[in-house]
């Protein structure tokens, strides 16, 4: 008897170290759902202290991102970078990238080829691009997501829907997405001081990098109108 106490008594007060990261839960899906803005300011006052539990925080926060499309990842990268140290928030946000595709692929996949049309015709640059072109084109969904100008989890939900193989659809993503997203995670972490060098040099990071998709996007569609 003594002994079923003991597990008992265990169990909750494991059960109670996870208090403080559901409450963070339950306030953030508060949040989302109140009609406010997202910024880093307001998600980083959610945040748990404790640093086990705000990597699950950002990864759940990454899972969110993914089915809802309304707010933008660098928001997360950013968050990721003012949270962690450099190399840690690296990981971590890796990690939430590779949830966030993997969860809008398999969204895609399960909802079907009509989500395909409901997305092109919301996002008519999406369609533009697709088109009749081959769905599981390696380089194509790299291209997609990183080019700015298009929401990525729509470009994830689009490609599960075609039925592009999974991991060949990961790693192109992953590619694609990874020069931004290490570059604003790295703004992340010297988001507190503006002025410095380090803050400006991402800042021309980020911006070469956005010009530079853009440059690669048009470049590839004037090859196809040939």
């Amino acid at each position: 008897m003594r002994d079923m106490k003991k597990k008992v008594k265990g169990i909750l007060l494991s059960a109670l170290r996870f208090v403080p990261l559901i409450v963070c839960l339950l306030c953030l899906g508060v949040y989302l759902f109140s009609g406010n803005g997202i910024s880093v300011e307001n998600l980083e006052e959610l945040a748990p202290e404790e640093p086990l539990y705000a990597v699950v925080f950002m990864i759940l926060l990454y899972a969110f991102k993914s089915l809802t499309v309304f707010f933008p990842i660098a928001v997360l990268n950013i968050l990721g970078g003012f949270l962690f140290m450099p190399g840690y928030a690296l990981i971590v946000n890796s990690i939430g990238v590779l949830v966030e595709l993997t969860i809008s692929y398999w969204a895609g996949r399960i909802s079907g080829a009509g989500l395909v049309e409901r997305m092109c015709a919301k996002y008519p640059k999406l369609g533009e691009v697709l088109g009749e072109r081959e769905s599981d084109s390696l380089f194509l969904t790299f291209l997609l997501h990183m080019v700015c100008f298009l929401p990525g989890d729509a470009v994830s939900m689009c490609f599960g829907a075609r039925k592009m193989p999974f991991f060949k659809f990961l790693i192109g993503s992953f590619l694609g997405v990874l020069p931004g997203m290490a570059a604003t995670t790295l703004l992340g972490s010297n988001i507190t001081d503006p002025t410095s060098p380090a803050f400006w040099i991402f800042v021309g990071l980020i911006a070469g990098i956005s010009a530079l998709s853009v440059l690669i996007y048009f470049l590839w569609k004037m090859k196809h109108r040939a």
